[in-house]
């Protein structure tokens, strides 16, 4: 059906390559990226719409490195574009409610709640106790993508790209509960300073 939609765009497999009656793996190859690259077009019988997401936001979830990162942590059993669709539509769902950028609001929530540094177990003697250490931009990332995560599984919003988006804005707003995860590691960061010079760990 799709390629119905697209025929009239494409030129004939003759007027490519010649008069061959078969078509080779590169020929079928060409066909595909020319497909790829022809315009998409509304089927007046089933309606179907325009696609909400631009093709340079679909490229930005995977050059970008806080969304590739994010992107990476929701996938489930190797389902990327899934994972993909969640957070578009999340950043749809923020564009919509806010009238405002979504990557930006994207990348506030996270620096709000990513922390600084973090500890690690270490063996004093016959004891074993937490040793501070500082986090790479990354791995800050990564600990506030977990929290996100975790609080966006408590939330009550019917959809996951609803419950992502609402959460988000709550960090932003200053009403999640992340940011008291935030200040609470900060604490016992602050409390375990004097371990710092500790230098056995496991």
């Amino acid at each position: 059906m799709f390629r119905g939609i697209f025929q009239s765009k494409l030129p004939s497999c003759s007027a490519i390559f010649g008069i061959r009656s078969y078509v080779t793996r590169h020929q079928n190859t060409a066909i595909t990226k020319a497909l790829r690259a022809a315009d998409v077009l509304v089927n007046p019988r089933i309606g179907v719409p325009e696609p909400m997401v631009s093709a340079e936001d679909r490229q930005r979830l995977r050059t970008d490195p806080l969304l590739a990162q994010l992107v990476n942590m929701i996938m489930r059993d190797g389902k990327k574009m899934q994972a993909e669709k969640h957070v578009q539509r999340a950043l749809l769902d923020i564009r919509q409610i806010t009238n405002d950028d979504p990557y930006k609001l994207l990348a506030d929530a996270v620096d709000m709640v990513a922390p600084l540094m973090d500890t690690k177990s270490a063996r004093q003697g016959s004891k074993i106790i937490q040793v501070p250490r500082a986090l790479n931009l990354r791995q800050r990332r990564r600990r506030a993508i977990v929290w996100l995560l975790d609080a966006v599984s408590r939330r009550n919003e019917r959809s996951f790209f609803m419950r992502l988006s609402g959460e988000l804005q709550a960090i932003v707003n200053g009403t999640s509960g992340i940011l008291e995860k935030k200040l609470r590691l900060h604490r016992m960061v602050l409390l375990n300073r004097s371990n710092i010079r500790t230098t056995k760990s496991f």
